[in-house]
């Protein structure tokens, strides 16, 4: 279907005559503008036209009758309140058959009565006007008219919304399988008034009893996929129930409710690891930390100890030179004056590096000053710092449960949501079993339908070869039964060919909106 023109006159918001004209080629269109300025009554326009009282657009509106709706859309800028809607669409684009629906109405009167006529390539067509609803359904039924025609606001509830029965019936309306099933219907009916009229032929009543048997397996089977159906619709309102109630749940606390103990635990464990986090800090500044406020003067006390250290050293040289210089003398006396001249320039540095000895470190205090200074203040800072950072975070965690556990809770409402959602849980779970009992039973009730089935084409054909073709009843009984059959045949042809068109339609339009390449031009 392509839209070519629209015209609204006193439509809603459009006051007098409105006529838009669509020329272009895309299979796109796209009405925009700011809110109040007329899109959605633009859309409802374009229902209103093709499916008058059919429309979804009345359907689900506040509206209790088709009238009211009809004279809610009456612009009375005039003052003659008279509306119309008129449009004109093609079926393949091509120029070859151009329809027109006009749509007209009076305000001014207490009732409001609709006035349609129909025009094919610009002539008034009585057979349209007539069966207009019947035509527009079998080219595009109403119920898939909303996901051709729909508000972009609202393209999210066509994803949810109910109504698999009306969508099945209107798939099959649009695959043409719903005129065969009336036909199927009304060649039964020619068959089962036939072979009544026949008593005598035991043959055909026979065969008309098997023709009853095979229809009510076919109901029963029918039967039992509507009550599938229905518990498949009632799981999944279950479930959107109880997610519902899961979320109100967890809003109103209840899972801290379920985690208070945890909650307590963990609040337990925290604040013993702030306590040893504590002990260990007060360990720590308790002992060698205080000395980083005086760390210059450590580093001066480390100096001063080492050139005492060093002074120490150089006079214990100086008087085991002094024990081993009379030795060597008396075995050298040549060397007495040299010798004694090498004593005294030891004695004269020892003296000018002489220091008062200020701190006197044993060896041992000297070493233990320069590990503090070299690496053991800075673990030691290093360790504090980690250690108050461990505090800080389980003061944290602690305030962090204390807000959750402070949470003002209503457990009364809490308890009664959680018993809902205990009695949705087992309604789910009853009516899963309901389900699969459901699907055992059909695939018994299928299986004797397939049973049925043979058993009437293995007898029709039986009698049906039999049958004397002098017989009018008779002949038309023979072949009615040929025509059903045909009518099998023809509609799971039809089923394939027409659905795999469709399949490759729905795959191209959705390749064009995933890769959204020229989807929308200016």
């Amino acid at each position: 279907m392509i839209l070519k023109k629209l015209i609204m006159h006193n439509f809603g918001v459009y006051a007098s005559t409105n006529q838009f004209e669509f020329n272009g080629t895309n299979p796109v269109v796209l009405i925009g503008g700011m809110n109040g300025r007329g899109k959605t009554t633009f859309l409802e326009a374009v229902l209103l036209g093709l499916y008058g009282s059919n429309s979804f657009a009345y359907t689900e509106s506040k509206y209790k009758t088709y009238g009211q709706y009809l004279k809610s859309y009456v612009n009375k800028a005039d003052g003659t309140k008279k509306t119309y809607v008129e449009l004109e669409f093609s079926l393949d684009g091509s120029e070859e058959e151009i329809y027109l629906v006009h749509r007209e109405w009076d305000g001014n009167t207490q009732r409001v009565r609709e006035k349609i006529w129909v025009k094919k390539n610009g002539e008034d067509n009585s057979f349209l006007t007539e069966n207009w609803p019947m035509f527009v359904e079998n080219i595009l039924p109403s119920a898939l008219s909303n996901f051709f025609f729909f508000d972009g606001e609202k393209i999210a509830e066509l994803a949810v919304e109910n109504t698999n029965d009306q969508m099945k019936e209107s798939i099959k309306a649009l695959l043409g399988i719903s005129i065969l099933d009336q036909l199927s219907n009304d060649i039964g009916r020619i068959i089962s008034r036939l072979s009544s009229a026949s008593n005598e032929d035991q043959d055909l009543q026979y065969l008309e009893q098997l023709r009853k048997k095979r229809d009510l397996t076919d109901n029963d089977l029918k039967d039992i996929d509507d009550e599938i159906q229905r518990s498949h619709e009632r799981i999944q309102e279950l479930n959107i129930e109880l997610e519902r109630k899961n979320s109100e749940y967890a809003i109103k606390g209840g899972d801290i409710v379920e985690q208070r103990h945890d909650l307590m635990k963990q609040r337990s464990q925290q604040i013993a690891l702030l306590e040893r986090y504590e002990d260990d800090f007060l360990e720590v500044v308790s002992g060698a930390m205080p000395l980083m406020l005086v760390k210059d003067l450590l580093s001066d006390i480390e100096e001063q100890g080492r050139l005492e250290q060093a002074y120490k050293t150089s006079v214990m040289a100086t008087e085991k030179v002094q024990n081993l210089y009379i030795d060597f003398i008396r075995k050298h006396p040549d060397t007495k004056e040299t010798l004694n001249k090498f004593v005294e320039f030891i004695q004269e540095d020892n003296e000018a590096q002489k220091k008062d000895e200020i701190y006197g470190l044993t060896d041992n205090a000297l070493y233990q000053l320069n590990r503090l200074n070299t690496f053991g203040l800075e673990q030691c800072a290093k360790h504090v710092e980690m250690q108050l950072h461990r505090r800080d975070t389980s003061k944290k965690k602690i305030d962090e449960i204390d807000n959750y556990l402070s949470v003002d809770i209503d457990e009364k409402a809490l308890n009664r949501i959680f018993k809902r959602i205990k009695e949705l849980e087992k309604e789910i779970l009853t009516e899963e079993v309901n389900l699969s009992s459901l699907q055992q039973k059909r695939t018994t009730l299928h299986g004797a339908a397939m049973i049925a089935e043979a058993e009437f084409s293995k007898a029709a054909e039986q009698v049906l070869s039999s049958l004397e073709s002098n017989d009018d009843n008779k002949r038309t009984v023979k072949y009615a039964h040929m025509a059903i059959e045909i009518i099998k045949c023809y509609r799971i042809r039809l089923q394939q060919r027409k659905t795999d068109i469709l399949a490759n339609t729905m795959t191209d339009c959705y390749k064009k909106l995933a890769y959204k390449k020229h989807l929308i031009e200016k």
